[in-house]
């Protein structure tokens, strides 16, 4: 048994067939396919059940897939280990939800990039279930995640806070008014495992509230439209709601405490080797986030005090 026939075995169990697994390993399918049935041999049982869309695992295929994933790293982490020096270098694979790449996270890459041009990045967003999965099979080195977690495969960090919001029309004045017709609303969320869709299903649970129905969408732009347009309610952090381009055709409305403050956390694995180039992300991801978020704090301060001396000045 070879690293390759692992490698390949492991990319058609990601993509489901011997063509998408080719493309990913730079390699022709009839290759794919030989190296499969020699592991399959060496084996003694089958690993795939092959159909016309593709293929599936096995039960001796699933068994096999997690030894094979740890195999990887492992390998993947000992030459790290040797090749690891001061300067961050190689890959970085990061994960992020989409709220936090589209509003927290580009300063925090372009800085990286800034102070360390030999690290080749790449970012996968996802639900918070997405993501850590994709840690817990090797598949990603880092990732930022919705709230802590009881799992102890991984290393978990708070990295900033966030305050949640339901965000409607501009039509709704207040969180009663919208409240009220919550039974004809339609709820605008990310699809299962998605952090903040839990928390505001949690939220209907408690106050007893059940809307018309849940509408899964794909993108941040395509929820946060439908809501400009009437279509429906979401929860979403105030960050982003605020960066959103059509502000003025939007509502923001406050929720309780325990259901609007909320952590973002940067997971990694327990037992995976924190290369240079990892360690460096947390560092300039801590710093730039605190960077802005004593930015925000004197913008809110100085517009507070504008709106006071406004105020003062009408009297």
């Amino acid at each position: 048994m070879e690293l390759r026939h692992l490698r390949i075995f492991c990319a058609v169990a990601e993509y489901g067939s011997f063509t998408a697994a080719a493309d990913k390993v730079h390699t022709v399918q009839s290759n794919i396919t030989m190296r499969v049935k020699e592991l399959e041999s060496e084996l003694g049982q089958p690993l795939f059940i092959r159909q016309k869309s593709g293929v599936v695992l096995t039960s001796a295929g699933q068994t096999f897939l997690g030894y094979a994933r740890k195999i990887l790293q492992l390998t993947d982490e000992s030459r790290n280990a040797l090749l690891d020096t001061a300067t961050p270098a190689g890959h970085l694979r990061l994960g992020s939800m989409e709220t936090t790449a589209a509003i927290r996270l580009p300063r925090v890459l372009t800085r990286y990039r800034e102070k360390y041009p030999q690290v080749q990045l790449s970012l996968l967003t996802g639900t918070t279930v997405e993501l850590i999965k994709a840690i817990e099979s090797h598949r990603l080195d880092g990732a930022f995640v919705g709230g802590f977690h009881q799992n102890a495969a991984l290393l978990q960090d708070e990295l900033f806070e966030e305050e949640l919001v339901l965000v409607s029309s501009s039509g709704f004045d207040c969180l009663d008014s919208l409240i009220r017709t919550m039974p004809q609303q339609t709820v605008l969320v990310f699809r299962t495992g998605c952090f903040y869709r839990s928390t505001l299903e949690h939220w209907f649970y408690q106050v007893g509230l059940v809307p018309n129905q849940i509408m899964e969408l794909g993108t941040l732009d395509g929820i946060l439209s439908c809501v400009s347009a009437n279509m429906g309610v979401t929860l979403l952090p105030r960050s982003v709601a605020e960066n959103y381009g059509a502000r003025q055709a939007i509502r923001l409305h406050r929720l309780p405490a325990e259901f609007a403050n909320v952590k973002t956390v940067f997971i990694r694995r327990a037992d995976a080797l924190a290369t240079s180039a990892l360690s460096a992300f947390i560092m300039t991801a801590r710093d730039q986030l605190a960077e802005a978020r004593a930015t925000d704090e004197d913008s809110l301060a100085s517009s507070q005090e504008l709106h006071a001396s406004a105020a003062l000045s009408s009297l």
